[in-house]
């Protein structure tokens, strides 16, 4: 068994191999070739846990993962998590790897994933991101690696000025981002809405991977009523976990929008009008996938350590 680390991962899983890998992922999920049933959630301490197993052919992935927003006032990243990749056929345990850097980076992936969908491009104008945690950071950073942007807007509470330089982007306040982006991401650990859609431009692309509970949102009723699509990775899992989804759905402001899963979109070639909006809650095919995928990178590269249990 070996041990990949933050830093094996982000050497492994460069932005054209992750969006790569959570195509995959999102591909198979569709057409039902991974097995995955629904995350175990605890609330612990007044945090989100989750257990997320799954498996394929070829790999079972199980994660444990946690959103602890205090973490924030620690120096510590608020989504942690460890990943373990064991063998399907013998049983043995093949790999044990940072949960919440393979997290963050197919997170990241799966939003470019989406963006790329929608704009059928990669010169996407404008990308907004509203954050300045560790998504935010590895969604900067995959962006610019996979994306020709023309401007790099940052908005947060605090730290977005940090993020902001260090990625050779503009520190904006959130109106100012809202009104001047084509593509926003939103990675956010709110519980009320961040993307105003009072603010918006005519056309525009938002992937959400916060509110990932039922009374939660990141995204308000006039976003919701502007947009003529609303992608998902997994329809079943956002109908009941996400208040983005949720409340919206409840009142009636989804009725003749077009609602699809990534995965579907992929299979079938479909083409995504925007306005749009991307729905993640994260789904373990996400992980298994890419678990797997920088598995074999490692192996083929000779990254990682050996570990005895």
């Amino acid at each position: 068994m070996i041990g990949l680390s933050s830093k094996d991962l982000n050497e492994l899983l460069k932005a054209e191999i992750a969006v790569s890998a959570v195509k995959e992922a999102f591909k198979l999920h569709y057409q039902k070739k991974i097995l995955q049933p629904q995350r175990l959630v605890m609330t612990i301490k007044g945090n989100w846990w989750g257990l997320m197993p799954s498996s394929t052919d070829y790999s079972f992935v199980t994660k444990i993962v946690n959103v602890i927003p205090k973490n924030k006032d620690k120096g510590l990243p608020s989504v942690q998590g460890i990943v373990i990749l064991m063998s399907p056929d013998t049983g043995e345990p093949l790999a044990i790897m940072d949960g919440t850097t393979l997290t963050a980076i197919r997170t990241a992936a799966a939003s470019i994933l989406s963006t790329e969908i929608v704009m059928k491009t990669r010169s996407i104008g404008n990308l907004g991101i509203i954050g300045a945690g560790t998504e935010a950071y590895y969604h900067a950073k995959l962006s610019l690696e996979y994306f020709k942007i023309q401007k790099l807007l940052v908005s947060a509470r605090k730290s977005h000025f940090e993020l902001a330089k260090s990625m050779g982007g503009e520190a904006v306040d959130l109106d100012t981002l809202l009104k001047n982006s084509d593509v926003i991401f939103s990675t956010t650990s709110s519980s009320t809405p961040v993307v105003l859609g009072r603010y918006l431009k005519d056309t525009f692309h938002v992937a959400s991977i916060g509110a990932h509970t039922p009374d939660a949102r990141e995204i308000d009723d006039e976003t919701i009523v502007k947009i003529r699509s609303y992608l998902v990775d997994s329809l079943e899992a956002v109908s009941k976990e996400s208040g983005d989804y949720i409340i919206p759905s409840q009142k009636g402001l989804l009725k003749n929008k077009v609602i699809k899963e990534i995965g579907e979109i992929i299979d079938k070639g479909l083409e995504v009008e925007r306005p749009s909006i991307f729905k993640t809650v994260g789904i373990s095919a996400e992980d298994n996938i890419t678990a797997y995928v920088a598995y074999q990178e490692a192996i083929k590269k000779g990254i990682g350590i050996n570990v005895s249990i």
